[in-house]
C-alpha cells in the first residue's frame, strides 16, 4: 500500500514536471528603420519611416518627404509605454538635383500622443534635399520647433 502511494505521488509529480510549457524569453524589438539619425535638443531619436513621392504628376519638380520619429526615450520604448510619435512632412519644389529651403516655408511638426496630435510651430532652421535615384538624402539643420532643436540626415526611400 505505501509503495502505490508512493509510485502514484511519483506518478503524478513526472506528469506535472512533463505537462509544463515552456515558451521562449519575451525580446522585446524596437522598430527602427536605420534610415538616418535624428537629435531633439542632444537626444538622440529613433526613426520608424522615411519616405519621399512625388504628390503630382503632372509637376514633377514638387516632392513630399514623410518622416516618423518615436519621440520617447529607449526606456520607455522598453517598457511599452504609450506611443509618442513626431511626424514630419516637407513639401519642397525643385528643378535641380538639390534644394535648401527655409524650414518654415516648407516643413511640417507634429507630435502625436495617444489621441491628441500638437503641431509644432517652426521658427528657424533649413531643409536640404540632395536627389539620387534611387533615394533622396534629407537634412533637417538646426531647425526651431516649439523651442526644441532639431537637426538630422535621412535617406529616403522613393515610391
Amino acid at each position: 500500500m505505501k509503495t502505490m502511494r508512493i509510485s502514484l505521488i511519483a506518478f503524478i509529480a513526472m506528469a506535472a514536471i512533463a505537462s509544463c510549457t515552456k515558451y521562449d524569453d519575451f525580446e522585446n524589438t524596437l522598430f527602427d528603420c536605420e534610415c538616418g539619425t535624428m537629435n531633439i535638443n542632444d537626444r538622440d531619436i529613433t526613426l520608424r519611416l522615411a519616405e519621399g513621392y512625388n504628390p503630382d504628376t503632372s509637376n514633377t519638380d514638387l516632392w513630399r518627404y514623410h518622416v516618423v520619429a518615436d519621440y520617447r526615450t529607449e526606456e520607455e520604448q522598453i517598457n511599452h509605454t504609450p506611443s509618442e510619435d513626431l511626424e514630419f512632412i516637407v513639401d519642397m519644389e525643385y528643378d535641380e538635383s538639390s534644394s535648401d529651403e527655409d524650414a518654415s516655408n516648407v516643413l511640417t511638426a507634429t507630435f502625436i500622443e495617444l489621441n491628441d496630435a500638437d503641431i509644432w510651430e517652426i521658427t528657424d532652421g533649413e531643409v536640404s534635399v540632395s536627389q539620387g535615384d534611387s533615394t533622396h538624402t534629407l537634412t533637417f539643420s538646426d531647425i526651431i520647433a516649439d523651442g526644441r532643436q532639431i537637426n538630422g540626415e535621412f535617406n529616403v526611400s522613393i515610391q
